[in-house]
């Protein structure tokens, strides 16, 4: 697609997700702490949890925008502006049916259908994201093998949407609406529909982790850096799940996992954008290595801390009958021990995860050593150029010195 159609495309495609986003954010005002059936007070009001999913409206059809006005021929760039209309659709159409039924009845017309197309939306976006990762990072399939996945993973969201858009009963439990399409008579085929779809939708995602995998694995410089970023999007993605887990599990308050899954929806577009723009590719060795270093390094710290109160309180109180003794030193030791283990864990992380990066660091300390001692210009010339190939790896390498005045 030229930049000639691709540009008046996208101005619609932004007016309307533009028209979509504010009205999604005048009726969640209005629905800000309305007792809806299906839902809690907690889900229509946490406002930790809509910011963070403001972002991720945003950040899609942005993301995708930027990509089109690039590169107006990666399919990624509309994948991600469509999936931001999806997701932006996905909220507005439940907090139009909250307002029209339930806060203020009878004030919004064909809030039935506002449910009905609410109920086809949320499967649509997760069968977008693995038609991403499909097609990631030039739009197109790794190699002709991988041709019929995008069509699986197509019929799928066919399936996906025909079951949703007919099958009788409620829509959903947070949409106590009856379906409008749904077709009674055909009620003992929906199982089987069901079967197919979870199948369909199974072998989709499946294939699409294992296709970025594969892609991986026969990737090299560039396309190897891209594919990193959207890994590191994904495992935050996966973090922020097991934090929204963990949360609920625990009884506390889920605006704090809600607001980090939301960010991490926000992630995704963000990281495939940078991987897909070149814009600082390879930074992406360096920050992994840092989210591994400060990560395990927490845990050591946070772990010891733990042991050092415990063991502390249980040896004060025998002595002094207190505890605030040992919850003062095991802070003290603690903070102490920072920047050494700080520095051996980024060690070891780099060792095995950042390995270019570690050698380049110890050949450049290896040149500091050897140029405080060497004289001779001719054999610092080949150490000088041994050094920049070593850690830069350009294709070629010519050193030019300039002579001295006569």
């Amino acid at each position: 697609m030229t930049r000639k159609v691709a540009r008046p495309l996208l101005a619609v495609a932004m007016l309307v997700w533009l028209t979509l986003m504010v009205t999604s954010v005048v009726l969640t005002v209005l629905a800000w702490g309305a007792n809806i059936p299906g839902t809690t007070t907690e889900q229509t009001s946490g406002f930790a949890a809509l910011l963070g999913f403001g972002i991720a409206f945003g950040a899609y059809p942005i993301v995708g925008a930027i990509i089109i006005l690039r590169y107006p021929g990666n399919r990624i760039g509309w994948l991600f502006v469509l999936a931001g209309l999806v997701l932006v659709g996905a909220a507005l159409t439940p907090q139009y049916l909250y307002v029209g039924r339930f806060v203020d009845p009878g004030s919004l017309p064909a809030t039935q259908w506002a449910a009905w197309v609410a109920g086809m939306l949320d499967p649509l976006f997760f069968l977008l994201l693995a038609l991403i990762l499909v097609l990631f990072p030039d739009g197109r399939p790794p190699s002709p093998r991988w041709r019929p996945l995008p069509w699986i993973i197509l019929a799928a969201i066919v399936t996906s949407v025909l079951q949703q858009a007919t099958k009788p009963g409620i829509i959903r439990n947070d949409l106590p609406i009856d379906n409008p399409f749904g077709i009674e008579s055909a009620a003992a085929v929906f199982p089987a529909l069901g079967t197919i779809l979870n199948l369909l939708v199974l072998t989709g995602v499946l294939g699409a982790v294992i296709c970025i995998v594969w892609r991986f694995r026969r990737s090299h410089g560039e396309v190897r850096a891209q594919i990193k970023w959207i890994a590191y999007a994904a495992i935050g993605f996966v973090a922020a799940i097991v934090l929204a887990i963990m949360t609920a599990a625990a009884g506390l308050s889920s605006a704090a996992g809600d607001a980090a899954f939301g960010l991490a929806f926000a992630g995704v577009p963000v990281a495939a954008g940078l991987a897909i723009l070149r814009y600082r590719l390879y930074d992406i060795d360096r920050i992994i290595s840092r989210t591994l270093g400060y990560a395990l390094l927490t845990l050591l710290l946070g772990a010891a801390y733990i042991g050092l109160v415990l063991g502390g309180q249980a040896l004060s109180s025998s002595f002094t009958g207190s505890s605030n003794l040992a919850v003062a030193g095991s802070t003290l030791l603690v903070a102490a021990l920072f920047l050494p283990v700080r520095s051996r864990v980024q060690t070891f992380v780099d060792r095995r995860f950042n390995r270019h990066r570690y050698d380049a660091q110890k050949t450049l300390e290896a040149f500091g050593t050897r140029l405080r001692e060497q004289v001779e210009l001719d054999q610092l010339s080949d150490d000088l150029v041994m050094v920049v190939t070593e850690t830069m790896r350009p294709s070629r390498t010519t050193l030019w010195v300039r002579g001295g005045s006569e």
